[in-house]
């Protein structure tokens, strides 16, 4: 299953490419027989629907010239959205001063969600700036972790 994922990550990526974006992050399900593969992409000045179509064409042509789906499969191509999820290391990098939320692993007295300010990455450890103080979580410990928006605040 291993060879399989790196095999579809690596044709992603040189989709990605040929298409001018950014892979950010894709998910692979199977529901009623037929896989889908959620792909998301990004650009620094963001994601246009002509983007997500190149994208959408590149990949899957790259996907079926090497016949990787051993299945009938539904590709969806996307951007990560405003309030956008983040996965990676270099998500959190990405995100540094914007507003997050973050689920965790129900730890002692800890609560299991916080909100703040993302201040980055230290190593293995997620900075946050609460109303309070500056936190630092395990990125092991987030079970999930989202943008906030902040319509006042939104880049341009």
């Amino acid at each position: 299953m291993r060879l399989f994922r790196e095999k579809i990550d690596t044709l992603l990526r040189a989709g990605a490419r040929e298409a001018g974006v950014e892979l950010y992050h894709w998910h692979l399900t199977g529901e009623g027989g037929r896989a889908r593969l959620l792909v998301q992409i990004d650009r620094p000045d963001g994601v246009s629907l002509a983007d997500c179509e190149r994208a959408s064409r590149a990949m899957g042509g790259a996907l079926d010239r090497e016949d990787v789906m051993t299945t009938a499969y539904v590709l969806e191509v996307s951007s990560p959205g405003i309030e956008r999820r983040l996965w990676e290391p270099w998500h959190y990098e990405r995100a540094a001063g914007r507003k997050v939320r973050l689920r965790l692993r129900p730890q002692g007295d800890r609560g299991t969600s916080i909100e703040g300010r993302l201040v980055g990455m230290d190593g293995e450890d997620v900075l946050l700036d609460t109303q309070h103080e500056r936190i630092a979580v395990k990125l092991s410990d987030v079970v999930r972790a989202q943008v906030v928006f902040e319509p006042d605040k939104e880049r341009t």
